[in-house]
């Protein structure tokens, strides 16, 4: 019966673990999420757990021992030197998590004027302008009228909704 293994990779081979798992026919989950390293530059994909990877394996059918020799792999994860299965939920629930992250703003594509909303924390409701990035894990400045007057504030593009391209009410 096939489960879900962490395999931990040696240094920086993930890619070549996960192809050539693939390449023998085993399921390869190898999450990834985009940030931005530099400002003005596009994003690049980071494992979400460095050095980690996970397959699905059929004990029976000697996947364990196939995935801890495949090139790229270091070994099997387990507990007193018995490989140990992942729950599927764990994979699961790793897998709509990236898909929220994802789904909820495409923080790539914010430019400087688009109008958004703040979802979360004590401005929450409240309209404000996109003005830059500021980090690579997604802190961004964004600007917010108050008295007349627009105040830059600090979030997490996590907390932001797109809705509407280039305000009118920033300058370039």
């Amino acid at each position: 019966m096939k489960q879900w293994y962490a395999l931990r990779s040696k240094p920086r081979q993930e890619m070549l673990a996960v192809t050539l798992l693939a390449g023998a026919g085993i399921e390869v989950f190898f999450p990834q999420e985009r940030v931005h390293k530099q400002h003005g530059k596009p994003p690049v994909s980071e494992p979400l757990f460095p050095g980690y990877l996970f397959g699905r394996l059929d004990p029976e059918r000697a996947e364990l021992r196939l995935a801890s020799f495949t090139p790229g792999v270091h070994y099997v994860v387990g507990y007193g030197g018995e490989p140990y299965p992942v729950p599927d939920d764990l994979i699961l629930y790793i897998r709509q998590r990236l898909a929220r992250l994802q789904a909820r703003l495409d923080h790539d594509d914010l430019r400087h004027g688009d109008r958004l909303i703040i979802l979360s924390g004590p401005l929450r409701g409240v309209e404000a302008v996109f003005d830059r990035h500021l980090s690579a894990t997604g802190r961004v400045r964004i600007l917010v009228q108050i008295l007349k007057r627009l105040c830059p504030v600090e979030a997490h593009v996590r907390q932001l909704r797109r809705i509407g391209k280039a305000a009118s009410i920033v300058s370039s």
